[in-house]
């Protein structure tokens, strides 16, 4: 996780969408994450569950400059690996569970509000439904979320 591009991602006005699916095992890691994150005057944390458009209204309302999108994708890495992953990189590739709704929703967001749209990535182990997060999805989502609270001075 590169802390100088999550610094930058993190000044200003931000907010932090968290997607998954808590029923489908490390699908489930943004909504974990959510539960970690700090909020303040300047930093907005939404657990979107597996429907972010429902959540639209409420992260323009807040007028963010950036918009971090937090969701378990697969691209390749290693169990817990985090990466920053280029929205264009995503629609049809099989990132996600989510990979249309993702590419729609960061269009909406930055042509509605004008924010930047980032995405932050964790390559899942498992999927399976009923299952809860693997040991190594739920070390990285604490390792997430203490960096953002470090980075944005909200400790957890």
């Amino acid at each position: 996780m590169d802390k100088s591009l999550l610094t930058d991602m993190l000044s200003g006005r931000v907010v932090i969408a968290c997607v998954g699916n808590e029923m489908c095992g490390d699908d489930g890691i943004g909504p974990f994450i959510a539960g970690l994150l700090a909020a303040s005057e300047r930093v907005k944390v939404v657990d979107c569950g597996e429907t972010p458009e429902n959540f639209l209204g409420v992260i323009a309302g807040f007028s963010p400059e950036k918009v971090v999108i937090i969701d378990a994708a697969h691209f390749g890495g290693e169990p817990g690996e985090i990466r920053m992953i280029d929205k264009d990189s995503i629609e049809g590739g099989g990132f996600s569970t989510h990979d249309a709704i993702l590419t729609l929703f960061a269009n909406f967001i930055e042509e509605e509000s004008g924010a930047k749209t980032y995405f932050l990535a964790i390559q899942p182990k498992r999927s399976e439904v009923g299952e809860g997060l693997s040991p190594e999805i739920e070390k990285a989502g604490r390792r997430v979320a203490d960096t953002i609270n470090g980075l944005t001075g909200d400790p957890a």
